[in-house]
């Protein structure tokens, strides 16, 4: 593999198609934070001395709790329905684009909605074999830790076994989850590129990293190497334009400006958004074209010698 022109490649069709941009965002694992609230001491219940929408709140706090879960729910299966799909269409798409055909939004879209229950499925299935590879490696851990604690009352022995328990579950984390990882990318573009079904297409990913370990998990270190250090510049930018666009509403806050704070810091934070958005959506863009770049690298060679054999 040559990984120069594999990264170069990667790069210059990210930048080139920004529509990627899109679809990288909710393959990159978009997240929610949901907000807790203490609701004990001896304050009651909160916000019971407000009005307005806050006492609105305080007096239908369970209706209140349920809307925001179900919203939450709602907006989870939305970005959950959108990863699937942008998956499915990354992959087409880069694939067409490298080998010379055109791509738009609205056919990496379609691409995506045609692919978009096989791609379910697919990660559904690696979702509960990875469940279950955790079960594995924590349960043994956990139940030999706990039993130490039972039959000892020795300090040094506790500690000593948990230390140790830390340490054995971290190696084999990094042992089973690594290839695991590389065959999650291996069997996306076998379904897709391939045009596999769900169950052959993971046996295919497992069979093509056990054909190329030391290709694949090179692969993976030069793209963690890269990602790492467009990691380190995305949070540098991010930190400017934090600065740049919060500063203002902080500063207000800090001369007691609270109702200018509050409009300048939602403007601000607004604004904020923007870019942060775009830059993951083009880092995770940027990622997936490198895997499926890297799989037409490894295969497209064994294809040719197959053909040339044949001929």
């Amino acid at each position: 593999m040559n990984y120069g022109d594999l990264l170069s490649e990667a790069f210059r069709i990210t930048w080139r198609n920004r529509f990627l941009w899109f679809f990288g965002f909710f393959v990159g694992g978009a997240s929610f934070n949901i907000p807790s609230t203490n609701f004990g001491g001896q304050q009651g219940m909160p916000f019971e001395s407000a009005s307005g929408p806050l006492r609105w709140v305080s007096e239908n706090l369970i209706l209140f709790l349920v809307s925001v879960g179900v919203l939450v729910l709602a907006l989870a299966l939305v970005f959950i329905v959108l990863a699937m799909i942008s998956h499915g269409a990354l992959t087409e798409s880069v694939t067409a684009l490298h080998r010379g055909e055109p791509r738009r939004f609205g056919s990496a879209w379609r691409a995506g909605t045609a692919y978009f229950w096989r791609v379910t499925w697919l990660k559904g299935l690696f979702f509960l074999m990875a469940l279950g590879l955790a079960l594995l490696i924590f349960l043994p851990v956990v139940l030999g830790v706990i039993a130490i604690f039972a039959f000892t009352e020795s300090v040094g022995l506790r500690v000593l076994s948990v230390v140790l328990g830390v340490l054995f579950v971290l190696a084999l984390l990094i042992l089973v989850f690594l290839p695991f990882a590389i065959v999650n990318q291996f069997a996306l573009r076998e379904l897709v590129v391939g045009g596999r079904r769900v169950m052959d297409s993971i046996g295919g990913g497992f069979g093509l990293f056990r054909r190329n370990i030391g290709r694949s998990l090179l692969a993976w270190l030069v793209q963690l190497g890269v990602m790492l250090g467009l990691g380190i510049a995305m949070l540098v930018v991010i930190t400017i334009l934090a600065v740049i666009l919060l500063g203002p509403a902080v500063a207000l806050f800090a001369a007691d400006q609270t109702a200018a704070a509050v409009v300048v810091g939602v403007v601000g934070g607004l604004l904020f958004l923007i870019p942060v958005f775009v830059i993951s959506g083009a880092l995770s863009a940027f990622n997936h074209a490198y895997w499926t770049l890297a799989y037409l690298q490894l295969t497209v060679p064994a294809d040719r010698d197959a053909q040339t054999a044949g001929g």
